[in-house]
């Protein structure tokens, strides 16, 4: 059973836990997001009920709308389907109300420290990415006893999005990416890579080298890592990655995942070679084993996975350029043609 509907029947129908849903559309990744969050709004003004009924219809169907030009025939279908006034649901999408109210919750999860989803708090306790039902069901139960955290996250400066370079952390984007390239790049290519996929470890050698010399050692592209991992070796791998970072490595250690893919991916236990590889990159072995073992880096690696199985992403890897808020997706035969036109002067 997935984790929500054991919290609704463990605490929300029982009425310890008071549900209050915050739109948050990552336009820069997501460009459909704000429409759809608009959608819910509009079928809420009918009624709590129509909310969550279009709230879910919206998730179920994520791969029919996302990435189509034109939702508003979508969702106005959607309503019919749910047995609204499709008349005063269309009068509220074209209307500035369900916009507005959007854009103040956004602004409201920005005031938070939110730049990613799915986020929670629970009080003042901060849960990020998609939790199983125990890690809920602790903070939870500690803020029943009027416990409290640690302070929340702090909000992102004016004017910037989760994959510029932050400055007080070199080489990594405020949204906790690794990157390389010019930290004044205008463009942005976010990736999404799975270690152990054959496919991506061809891409990496045969495909992008001539890629990263024309576009990001010339500073006009920044190259954005996140994950897709689809095996238990790869989501490993991945948390070896960010390990690495933690001590200036990252690229050093993606580099030789990729190169050596065939001997950890296969091995019996990965975890003893991705050891041996932070000892052949001359890492601190002990700061690093600590890392996998304590799984400090499992969370991000997780944040990303959720986000590419939510969108239902085909296997990486998955390209997706942005300049500020504006982007989308890159299909891999199409980005040597959409690199050239996104910097061209």
């Amino acid at each position: 059973m997935q984790t929500g509907p054991l919290l609704d029947e463990a605490y929300i129908a029982t009425g310890k836990v008071k549900h209050i849903f915050v739109q948050l559309p990552l336009d820069s990744l997501h460009p459909q997001a704000r429409s759809a969050a608009e959608a819910a709004v509009c079928a809420g003004r009918q009624g709590i009920a129509a909310f969550w009924a279009m709230h879910d219809i919206l998730f179920a169907k994520v791969s029919e709308w996302s990435g189509q030009a034109d939702t508003a025939g979508i969702f106005k279908r959607y309503a019919t389907s749910l047995d609204l006034d499709v008349d005063a649901f269309v009068s509220c999408l074209e209307s500035r109300e369900a916009a507005d109210q959007v854009q103040a919750e956004v602004e409201r999860a920005a005031a938070a420290g939110i730049s990613g989803t799915p986020a929670f708090f629970i009080n003042d306790w901060f849960v990020s990415g998609a939790q199983s039902f125990e890690t809920f069901q602790k903070v939870i139960e500690a803020a029943l006893r009027g416990e409290h955290p640690a302070p929340t996250p702090t909000p992102l400066p004016p004017g910037v999005t989760i994959f510029d370079a932050n400055p007080e952390r070199p080489g990594y984007t405020y949204g906790g990416d690794a990157f390389r390239g010019s930290a004044e790049a205008k463009t942005a290519l976010v990736v999404f890579i799975d270690f152990q996929s054959a496919a991506n470890r061809k891409h990496l050698l045969e495909v992008w080298p001539a890629l990263e010399k024309k576009y990001v050692e010339t500073g006009k592209v920044r190259l954005v890592i996140k994950y897709f991992p689809t095996a238990e070796a790869g989501f490993q791998a991945a948390e070896a990655a960010e390990c690495a970072g933690q001590q200036k490595a990252f690229w050093a250690m993606h580099d030789l995942l990729f190169k050596k893919q065939e001997e950890w991916s296969q091995a019996e236990d990965v975890v003893a070679v991705l050891k041996g590889y932070a000892a052949e990159l001359k890492l601190d072995a002990d700061a690093f084993a600590a890392c996998l073992d304590e799984g400090q880096t499992e969370e991000k690696v997780g944040q990303d996975m959720t986000i590419a199985l939510q969108n239902q992403f085909p296997r990486a890897p998955q390209f997706f350029a942005f300049q500020g808020q504006q982007g989308g997706y890159i299909p891999a035969d199409s980005l040597q043609e959409a690199l050239e036109e996104l910097t061209a002067e």
